[in-house]
């Protein structure tokens, strides 16, 4: 909801500057459809609005009407790619490894099984072109149902390993994921075993509340 309501804020920005002030502010109409778009995904239709399919590219059409966004979305990745010191991936286990989006070059050799969790990325060549390549699109900041994560933490289990589990910046959606496949694999016992150990080799990963109560139906 928070993310809703500031990209709708955005939107309004921009259409009101356009009719208000005219003349060439009448290019920001299309930032503000942009934008306008990710309102509505964020205000309850989903990452379908993105348009991301299974092999990891993105409908054309949607691509275009979204580009002012995305561009916004990649600037903001590169940057905190290029000044973080955080690791760009870390393994919590012999079978998982969590990491923000990697470029084509730095996907371990050893990689058998890639889960892309972004839906506003268009998923590097590489790693879409992995021998076992899932893509579960999901908002940033949000959740699936407990169910299709649970039916998700039982695909990966049946995965080549190691597997790799990715979102942005392998933090929010990529901590939720995981922490659901520890839980239903039986790897920990409840959701804060899940975290804790998680946290423990990747200490930015950080759930919402929204986040926390999915995986706890997870366990349930």
């Amino acid at each position: 909801m928070k993310h809703g309501l500031l990209f709708s804020l955005v939107t309004i920005s921009l259409f009101a500057i356009a009719f208000l002030r005219g003349n060439t502010y009448w290019l920001l109409i299309y930032p503000a459809i942009s934008f306008a778009l990710v309102t509505f995904a964020y205000l309850g239709a989903g990452s379908c609005v993105f348009g991301k399919r299974s092999d990891g590219q993105m409908s054309f059409v949607l691509l275009i009407l979204l580009a002012p966004y995305l561009l916004v979305s990649w600037l903001i990745w590169h940057t905190v790619r290029l000044f973080s010191s955080e690791p760009k991936l870390n393994q919590v286990t012999d079978d998982l490894i969590l990491s923000r989006r990697l470029l084509n070059r730095e996907l371990p050799r050893e990689v058998a099984s890639v889960v892309d969790l972004t839906c506003e990325f268009i998923e590097p060549i590489r790693l879409r072109h992995s021998e076992n390549y899932i893509s579960f699109p999901m908002l940033d900041a949000s959740v699936r149902t407990a169910e299709e994560l649970r039916e998700l933490a039982i695909t990966i289990e049946s995965l080549p390993n190691p597997v790799l589990i990715h979102c942005a910046q392998g933090h929010g959606r990529t901590g939720l994921v995981a922490a659901a496949f520890l839980v239903v694999s039986k790897y920990v016992v409840t959701p804060s075993d899940a975290i804790a150990l998680i946290r423990s080799v990747r200490p930015g990963v950080k759930l919402n509340h929204e986040q926390l109560q999915t995986l706890k139906k997870v366990a349930a």
